[in-house]
């Protein structure tokens, strides 16, 4: 799978679901959760959990026992996307060679909880409707509330839906004056995932153009994104204002050939040494910097390096309670208290 994309990881995932299920999921995703897959939702009033890699969705699932919480929203859209996006997480579950894949990527946690949005938007959206809304012209930040106003998906679910059709680097972003609220990125299919984009909680930087949107107001122009730790890079942005939030397209090349003169820079992807270690997954091949102490990258599925996993291994001895490995110690004492 070294040459896939997302699109076609959500195909390998959503196919385990026939259509009649995916149907009846879009009509009735309680029902379909619990009479077709065996699934239970239960809305959690006081949920504070939710993933540490970004999603939108506010639910956390324990799929060993079959159970999906939620934080309910009633007679919202966002309801059904978050079981949605957890259902996602159960599909993946069920193809090995999706985890294997996301093992071998920079970011696994991270792209994990895209594709579950992708696999969502899918299951809450239908193509034929992003079709429609594309008819109108070039991918736009106002199509996002156009899909939005003619389906029954959240704003977040037409982002993804939206985002999936960028053709290079770019994100659908929603936003409001001082915070990223939520935006699905499309990465490049060669170099992957640039090192400055904006990803949900990230804040909006000072000077932004989006700090002083008003309610109504539109912008078409190349500007920059900023990091926390200082990194910085230009994108051509679309946007627009509800009053509610700012919905925005950023974009690596000009699509709304809003600048004459294009002097674009080459954008940083991340390039983290890759090296194989033995872990959770057996041999695989990890990008990520490694551990100072051990010189081993860190596995992406448990988070311990070489020696994290020797010390998790390592027991007290029952007299002087110093941990040593398991092959140190005999009846329970280590050498030096069994003298």
């Amino acid at each position: 799978m070294n040459n896939v994309n997302l699109d076609e990881c959500v195909d390998r995932a959503v196919c385990h679901l026939d259509a009649a299920v995916r149907a009846r999921f879009a009509a009735d995703p309680h029902g379909t959760l619990r009479g077709d897959l065996g699934l239970t939702a239960r809305a959690a009033e006081h949920l504070s959990s939710r993933r540490g890699d970004g999603g939108v969705c506010d639910g956390v699932s324990f799929l060993r026992d079959d159970v999906i919480l939620y934080a309910p929203t009633p007679f919202s859209r966002r309801e059904n996307f978050t079981l949605a996006h957890e259902l996602g997480h159960w599909l993946v579950e069920q193809a090995d060679e999706l985890y294997d894949w996301l093992a071998d990527q920079p970011e696994p946690g991270r792209l994990l909880e895209t594709l579950c949005d992708r696999i969502a938007q899918q299951l809450v959206l239908p193509a034929s409707a992003v079709d429609l809304v594309l008819n109108q012209g070039s991918l736009q930040a106002h199509h996002v509330l156009a899909l939005y106003r003619m389906s029954h998906a959240s704003i977040p679910a037409c982002a993804i839906g939206l985002a999936g059709r960028l053709p290079h680097v770019g994100a659908v972003v929603i936003a409001d004056h001082e915070t990223v609220q939520y935006a699905s990125v499309q990465p490049d299919v060669e170099s992957g995932w640039p090192v400055v984009i904006p990803w949900p909680g990230q804040a909006v930087p000072d000077g932004h153009p989006f700090r002083t949107m008003q309610a109504g107001s539109e912008l078409t122009r190349k500007t920059f994104w900023s990091t926390a730790w200082g990194e910085r890079e230009d994108y051509y942005v679309d946007a627009v204002s509800d009053g509610k939030r700012i919905i925005a397209i950023f974009s690596d090349i000009d699509t709304w050939n809003c600048e004459q003169l294009h002097l674009d820079q080459p954008r940083e992807f991340d390039q983290r040494p890759i090296r194989t270690i033995h872990c959770c997954q057996g041999e695989q091949a990890v990008r990520g910097y490694p551990c100072p102490d051990c010189g081993e990258p860190f596995c992406p599925i448990c988070g311990k390096c070489r020696c994290q996993r020797a010390a998790a291994r390592e027991q007290p001895c029952s007299k002087c309670t110093l941990n040593y490995q398991p092959q140190l110690l005999v009846d329970g004492l280590c050498v030096e208290c069994r003298d």
